[in-house]
């Protein structure tokens, strides 16, 4: 990787050298994977290619359709490699990624995709790491360094609000600033400042009545003036509907490109609407990425060699291996050897592998379940045909085990349009109860998100393995044998039925409109707070070992919020088998003085650990303010409110080990501004409002005036202080008096 320089400054200084001419074909693509260059200025052209689980690069550059690419392994989607919760995993696909985007003479690969998942209905989903912010921001901003590690520009996509894939290039999601902000941007935020993000995409949909590409307020103002962002903001595919007020809005790059497009921005310069400053910053951030491009081409590993594929196909499956799903075993599982198996399903010969869309790549090799057992040394029955269950009964007469390789149909699964449902065929529930009824069932599912499991009480094992990608079949025969101890945990939760999803009542909106009307509870935030018992909790996974955790403890037991925390704890492998383990923190509210509504707790760090049998290990944890604070949009900041707070230890968001409590001491000071449509309840906050309100208030009360209305001291001061300040004045209190007391409090606060 070259090192770090600052390419701005040429940039700004080529650009002020450019006819508005250039500057407008700068800033406009010139095929579906290229930019355009300034080559009389030494300013040469880039290559782009979809991700962000193989290397999508194109044939013809040319063909809208987007179908024949090049061979290239086919690495889990991001769904899979999520539940590893493993930064190091995620590193490790972005640094390979980057290394074959060299060979391929890729400059910026597009992704990863941080869009939080807020409804299993979303058709993208399995290109998104999880339902929580802070983790898909931590993993993301893994498989970013990794990718420009080696050189490779990595597009951090959908910004912002792109959750559904229904009317997406049109719809407008109207979300609240709140949700907003402790939701929806934070992956963003994250992989900005804390990965460097080269490019930031802008996503097709609508964002409270502003196209993204058009959205001066996500792509200026939050972007760029509050994150410090000085990359380049790329357009999705086809999002652009208004070339000038995406240069305007903060829009630098428009792909694809057409040949007319750089005429008519410069027309729009000359005719006023697009002032030319907007063009000039548009120009140097392209020019910016091309001259930081051409830069690394210079490297004498740039397309110089081939991809080391049968190397990456291994890297692989170790990575998928550690990232499919234990969800449930009664001891079934690892697989003995020498059984005698009934491999059942058509996905058992050639496995679901990845999503359709963009992400779709041509695989290198593909892994076959029925294979890797064969080779194995398993004697194996193999019937397809869920629908024939008397064949499926029969077989099962002769066998040890049933082996059921399920999941929804590959057209199913795709950008473009959602789900209709999250239930598998009935041909496969009904096959799955038979045999459970028959024989010890493991139910293998191959999926992109969640699904219903009618069966979940039959089965004697489940085994997630999500869309793992070309060697996610020898993986998951690793995973079934033993060989590799499973240590996947789920980025989501999954609910016993779609109803239980926080979005039901909203998903996917009416016509152009989708209101987020679950606010920030997404996810276990929202079954926490509902008390809905989940199918499996998000975190939730299980090993072939155990683990136990002790010993957790703070470094002291007060502090302000602009100090770090540090927590401890102890974990220790209580089986027989080397494993690993995820121990996640939550940090959950106990005080709410002043009645902000709060998730009942939310993921705030977490560490992946492995150990040997009897081993015992101690995991350290820093917490930052943010950690626990909420987005007050009043005054559009983050605050953390005073009071007492408790540190969860949990192997999942439903299985909370032990706690630490704190107290916190809010630093903040805020301001308010005090009239006479002010809640009493909201001066009775301030310390000289209390005194005032509780002598003028006695007095009231004491003279009768509140007739006979009001009955104990509590009811009275709870009905008193829901009231407007001017109410005091219609009960007798002298305007002067109340407008005197506002100004003072005004003076002080």
């Amino acid at each position: 990787m070259c090192e770090a320089k600052d390419f701005r400054q040429k940039a700004a200084a080529l650009v002020t050298q450019m006819t508005v001419e250039e500057k407008a074909g700068l800033v406009s693509g010139f095929s579906m994977w290229e930019t355009r260059g300034v080559e009389r200025l030494g300013i040469e052209k880039a290559d782009m290619s979809d991700g962000p689980t193989g290397i999508r690069k194109q044939l013809d550059y040319y063909d809208i359709a987007m179908d024949e690419s090049v061979q290239t392994v086919c690495y889990p989607t991001e769904c899979c490699l999520a539940s590893s919760w493993d930064e190091e995993a995620l590193f490790a696909i972005g640094q390979a990624l980057g290394k074959t985007a060299k060979l391929h003479d890729i400059s910026l690969l597009l992704g990863p995709g941080v869009n939080n998942k807020r409804s299993p209905l979303c058709g993208r989903n399995f290109e998104y790491i999880s339902e929580d912010p802070y983790l898909s921001g931590v993993l993301g901003a893994a498989y970013i360094k990794g990718v420009q590690s080696e050189g490779v520009s990595a597009a951090v996509k959908h910004f912002a609000g792109n959750n559904q894939e229904t009317r997406r290039l049109t719809v407008n999601a109207v979300i609240d600033e709140r949700a907003l902000r402790e939701i929806y941007l934070p992956a963003f935020e994250r992989c900005v400042k804390v990965a460097g993000a080269d490019v930031v995409m802008a996503a097709y949909n609508t964002l409270n009545g502003d196209s993204c590409t058009q959205n001066s307020r996500l792509l200026t103002e939050i972007l760029r003036e509050e994150w410090g962002f000085n990359g380049m903001v790329v357009s999705d595919w086809g999002a652009v509907t208004d070339d000038a007020a995406a240069v305007t809005a903060g829009t630098d790059l428009k792909m694809p490109g057409f040949p007319a497009d750089p005429e008519r921005l410069a027309k729009a310069v000359a005719d006023g609407v697009v002032p030319e400053a907007a063009l000039d910053k548009a120009a140097v951030n392209v020019a910016a990425f091309l001259l930081k491009a051409k830069a690394e081409k210079s490297r004498t590993d740039w397309g110089t060699s081939t991809e080391d594929c049968a190397g990456n196909h291994d890297l692989a499956r170790r990575l998928v291996a550690e990232s499919v799903v234990l969800l449930q075993n009664d001891g079934v599982l690892p697989l003995a050897a020498g059984k005698k198996l009934l491999l059942v399903g058509e996905y058992a010969r050639a496995p679901h592998i990845q999503g359709g869309g963009s992400s779709h790549v041509s695989p290198y090799c593909i892994d076959s379940p029925l294979d890797c057992f064969t080779g194995a040394g398993y004697r194996v029955t193999h019937i397809a045909d869920f629908a024939d269950t008397g064949a499926l009964l029969k077989a099962a007469v002769d066998c040890d085990v049933a082996l059921v390789f399920a999941g929804t149909p590959e057209a199913d699964v795709s950008e473009g349009f959602d789900r209709a449902g999250i239930a598998l065929p009935d041909v496969q529930n009904t096959a799955i109860s038979a045999l459970s009824a028959t024989i010890p069932t493991t139910v293998v599912l191959f999926e992109g998100s969640a699904v219903t499991m009618p069966w979940v009480d039959e089965a004697n094992a489940i085994l997630y393995a999500y869309l793992p990608g070309e060697a996610g079949g020898s993986a998951v025969v690793d995973v079934l044998t033993g060989a590799v101890n499973p240590s996947g945990k789920l980025t989501e939760t999954f609910g016993r039925k779609l109803s239980d999803n926080c979005a039901s009542l909203f998903f996917p909106g009416i016509r152009d409109t989708s209101f987020y009307g679950e606010g920030v509870f997404v996810g276990y935030r929202y079954f926490d707070k509902k008390e809905i018992t989940p199918l499996f909790p998000f975190g939730h996974g299980l090993s072939y070992t155990s683990f136990t955790y002790a010993s957790m403890q703070v470094d002291k037991p007060a502090y302000r919020d602009d100090e770090t925390v540090t927590v401890t704890l102890s974990v220790t492998n209580t089986g027989a088998v080397a494993g690993k383990e995820v121990v996640q923190l939550y940090v959950a509210p106990v005080t709410n003085a002043r009645g902000i509504i709060r998730p009942a707790k939310e993921l705030k760090a977490f560490q992946k650990t492995t150990l040997a049998p009897g081993e015992t290990k101690e995991i350290t944890f820093t917490l930052d303010t943010r950690a626990f604070a909420w987005y007050d949009a009043d005054v559009n900041a983050w605050r953390v409110e005073t009071g007492t707070y408790n540190i969860l230890a949990a192997a999942s968001a439903a299985d909370v080990r032990c706690s630490a409590c704190i107290e916190m001491q809010s630093t903040y000071i805020e301001k308010k501004v005090i009239s006479r449509d002010t809640l009493m309840g909201d001066v009775w906050e301030l310390p000289q409002g209390r005194v005032f309100l509780s002598a003028i208030l006695e007095k009231v009360k004491a003279s009768g005036k509140t007739g006979d209305t009001v009955g104990d001291d509590e009811a009275y001061l709870k009905m008193v202080l829901s009231m407007p300040m001017k109410t005091l004045i219609l009960i007798g209190l002298p305007a002067e008096q109340v407008d005197g007391f506002i100004a003072l409090l005004n003076t002080e606060v």
